[in-house]
């Protein structure tokens, strides 16, 4: 339990770093007065041609394949970003596996040990049917989507 504390505690450091380095405050240069120089002030305006009607918006989902499922961009990113999710999870799946196989040859016949390793690998195999599951449900909400004409 101390390494998996210690492990996070690590990996939050890391990776939270940069959101510490970027929230401190900046010191302002020094700033000189310049002095005083009088232009004189424009003859003509020119009138204002932007009537607001050639305003064009970005797309924050332009990167994404929208030939994947029935071709709406935001069902494309939010199958994206699960697909992402399963793989950054199915890594930390396999690395709970072989930690829980660790804590059983640590364990060396203790009965109180054997039970804390059957615990998390209990949990480590719901872990996985929950990423299973969650693609599982993904595809059949997909399914009845495009049943139902969407």
């Amino acid at each position: 339990m101390r390494i998996f504390i210690l492990a996070t505690f690590v990996l939050s450091v890391s990776f939270g770093t940069p959101f510490f380095v970027n929230a401190q405050t900046q010191t302002p240069a020094p700033t000189t007065i310049a002095p005083q120089v009088q232009t004189p002030a424009p003859t003509t305006v020119a009138p204002n041609t932007n009537t607001g009607t050639n305003v064009t918006l970005l797309n924050p989902l332009s990167g994404v394949d929208c030939s994947r499922g029935n071709g709406n961009c935001l069902s494309s990113f939010l199958l994206n970003i699960l697909d992402f999710v399963i793989t950054i999870g199915s890594i930390v799946v396999i690395l709970m596996l072989v930690l829980v196989g660790f804590k059983f040859v640590v364990a060396q016949g203790v009965p109180g040990k054997i039970e804390e390793a059957r615990t998390m690998l209990l949990w480590t195999v719901i872990g996985a049917l929950v990423l299973l599951g969650s693609k599982a449900i993904a595809m059949g909400v997909q399914a009845t989507i495009r049943a139902l004409g969407g």
